[in-house]
């Protein structure tokens, strides 16, 4: 399954309206799709956030073959430090992962903690120096790069939902 967060917000005066369209993709050899999809988006760089437990499965190496097997060279690039439960030290690695390789979007390949972080990193993104708690849904957030979700695992809904839930460990306490 391939889930392609796009967002859109409009407002109006007495009637407010919220469209988060996510397109989803499913079925046997959807994975083959993912070229298609980052050709149409235009995305040539993108980083792959996962954790450390996938990296010796077959669904990293379906999606090696897919990318071609290139990581940290020129056509993509990974990050795979998501801890179970993700903190925000791990949404920050991400971010700064993604600058590292001039990246263009994001792919999460995983279970909610992967895709979370995955999300959550396309804000500090936008806003550098945004502290997590402090973020405002009302706010302007167009312009965030391209999220790609590759779901492997059943439970959080995380591939088709904007929301993110981070553990603040500084405050001992989770952001949404």
């Amino acid at each position: 399954m391939l889930s392609v967060h796009e967002t859109s917000a409009r407002g109006g005066q007495g009637l407010n309206s919220f469209s988060f369209p996510t397109t989803i993709l499913f079925g046997a050899g959807t994975l083959t799709e993912l070229p298609a999809h980052l050709a149409r988006l235009r995305i040539q760089r993108p980083l792959v956030v996962t954790d450390p437990g996938l990296l010796p499965t077959e669904s990293f190496r379906k999606l090696q073959t897919v990318l071609g097997a290139s990581r940290q060279n020129q056509h993509w690039f990974l990050y795979h430090g998501v801890h179970p439960n993700p903190v925000e030290t791990d949404v920050g690695e991400t971010a700064e992962a993604f600058r590292a390789g001039r990246c263009d979007a994001v792919i999460g390949l995983g279970g909610g903690s992967a895709l979370d972080v995955g999300k959550a990193a396309r804000l500090l993104l936008r806003r550098p120096g945004l502290k997590l708690d402090e973020f405002r849904f009302e706010e302007d957030w167009s312009g965030l790069a391209p999220f790609i979700a590759i779901p492997t695992t059943a439970g959080t809904g995380s591939e088709v939902g904007r929301s993110s839930v981070i553990t603040l460990t500084s405050k001992r306490r989770k952001a949404v």
